[in-house]
């Protein structure tokens, strides 16, 4: 019978499987002894947080082979709004970290799509509100919050008079009618209303109406710092997959709608958006008593070869960013001190190293759990912050020569 320790590591296929090489491939570099190796009768066994240390490594490499998550892109596109430098994310030259800790999402959405913080963004009116709780209410309840929002694009679509309107002013009040409606329509919606505020067409900031529709805790001013700061820290961050879907959307001229239909669907994918709902099990699983080890162990297996989720990032030597300065607030949540714990497990079992420190995924987690709300509230916060992102993209690529995006098929069949 396997020890506990031996249960808890990964096998031969399941490392093959984590570095995108064959089984051969990786036994040459167990024999050039750039990653250990346990011999048991069962087979061989790796460590799983070794291998993702190796992955780590070989992602920071110049040279990038085929089949690696961390491949050659296909392209490059000029952006002016988000750059990490220094292991710093700049926002239009602002450092993300202070605006998430000076401002409310309203006011930086502004901002990044005006200039102007105090511009005044499209509010949903009334019908739009009911038309779109009667959308969500209607699908079913396994739906998740992924599928909610996309919902949401379509219901907002189908009342707005203005949807096939090809103007920026056009995208930037359907980014305005998305995210202001998002939290009213929630707290409406099937299995996910705790409460809600008096009516759901008020002026409640955005960050006020999620956490009385998330949580069930009474709100305090620290609260809202801490939704705010996840919302901004997640506007935007390179070219992500989402992000590239949205502009490929905006370059056929679609609507600000059509370009968060088409953002949400690359999102509510396991290596983008929903890598922080595995955070969220993970974390999970250690405030429920389970030994850091295991855990690490079990989501890695169930993760099928996608890494370690919360941890590392390509982007950043020593961090992201985004987790530290979301991290940070959350001891003044709740249920803050024992979801602090619970991570400073994780990050003890990580070894600490510079690749595999927390990041934004992690972070959402910590937040959702700590303010007692659902482990799928997390994605929610990503995705509702990146649509700010997702319509500047939008903007910019109508500004250049439509259909640029559309490739050229390269033709291998028989």
């Amino acid at each position: 019978m396997a020890s506990d320790a031996q249960s808890a590591m990964l096998t031969s296929d399941e490392v093959a499987a984590r570095l995108g090489v064959k089984v051969q491939t990786l036994y040459a570099y167990v024999s050039r002894g750039l990653i250990g190796c346990l011999r048991t009768p069962q087979g061989s066994r790796f460590d799983p947080l070794e291998v993702e240390e190796f992955a780590a490594r070989r992602r920071s490499q110049p040279v990038r082979r085929q089949g690696s998550l961390a491949a050659k892109p296909l392209m490059v596109l000029d952006t002016d709004l988000a750059v990490v430098e220094d292991d710093e994310l700049y926002l239009r030259g602002q450092p993300a970290g202070a605006l998430a800790r000076s401002r409310t999402v309203e006011e930086v959405a502004a901002w990044i799509w005006t200039g102007d913080y105090a511009a005044e963004l499209t509010r949903p009116s009334q019908q739009d509100l009911t038309a779109a709780e009667a959308f969500l209410a209607a699908m079913p309840a396994a739906a998740s919050r992924t599928d909610q929002l996309s919902a949401l694009a379509l219901a907002l679509s189908a009342t707005d008079p203005q949807t096939a309107a090809g103007t920026a002013q056009g995208l930037q009040a359907a980014g305005s009618r998305f995210l202001l409606a998002a939290p009213a329509v929630l707290a409406h919606s099937s299995g996910g209303a705790r409460r809600q505020t008096d009516s759901p067409a008020d002026s409640s900031s955005v960050a006020e109406q999620l956490w009385l529709a998330l949580s069930d805790q009474d709100l305090q001013p620290e609260y809202l710092q801490a939704i705010n700061a996840a919302l901004i820290l997640t506007i935007d961050h390179d070219l992500a997959v989402s992000t590239l879907a949205g502009r490929i959307a905006a370059s056929a001229r679609g609507s600000g709608y059509a370009v968060l239909s088409a953002a949400l669907g690359a999102f509510a994918t396991p290596l983008h958006g929903h890598a922080s709902h595995s955070a969220a099990r993970l974390l999970r699983s250690i405030r429920s008593g389970q030994g850091p080890h295991h855990a690490v162990a079990e989501i890695m297996t169930s993760t099928n070869g996608r890494g370690l989720p919360g941890f590392g990032h390509f982007a950043y030597q020593d961090g992201d960013c985004r987790a530290k300065t979301l991290l940070e607030l959350i001891p003044a949540l709740p249920h803050g001190p024992a979801v602090v714990e619970a991570v400073a497990a994780l990050v003890e079992e990580a070894g600490g190293s510079g690749q595999l420190q927390p990041n934004i995924d992690l972070a959402l987690a910590a937040l959702t759990q700590a303010a007692g709300m659902n482990d799928d509230d997390a994605p929610l916060f990503f995705a509702l912050g990146r649509s700010v992102g997702w319509i500047a993209h939008a903007i910019a690529e109508y500004h250049q020569q439509p259909l640029r995006l559309r490739p050229q098929g390269r033709y291998t069949g028989p």
